[in-house]
């Protein structure tokens, strides 16, 4: 679960760039666990050996991804964020849960 909840927050925070390749993010729970996720622009968003296919509302800044176990997780960032390393936002789960997001690396 931890794994799907990341996800979904990743994918939220890098679907916007239409010009990258790649972006990985970097989730750090307020619980003080750390999770990083690369998604490809192209709706897949990896961690290891799990993937997550997202989709992201834009203009709302609500990301929503759907894990291999077929569960939906969405993630509201509260501002919005230059598309460059180092760029990040706090966020919230709609399982409750609540953090800060940072771009660490973006290929092109």
């Amino acid at each position: 679960m931890k794994k799907f909840l990341a996800a979904a927050i990743a994918a939220g925070f890098v679907a916007a760039p239409a010009f990258a390749a790649s972006i990985t993010v970097s989730f750090a729970k307020d619980d003080g666990t750390t999770q990083e996720w690369t998604f490809d622009g192209e709706g897949t968003a990896t961690s290891g050996d799990v993937s997550a296919s997202y989709t992201m509302d834009e203009e709302a800044g609500v990301l929503c991804a759907t894990m291999p176990d077929e569960s939906e997780i969405c993630v509201t960032f509260d501002e919005a964020v230059a598309q460059e390393v180092g760029a990040s936002s706090t966020y919230s789960l709609s399982t409750g849960g609540t953090g800060t997001a940072t771009i660490t690396a973006m290929t092109e």
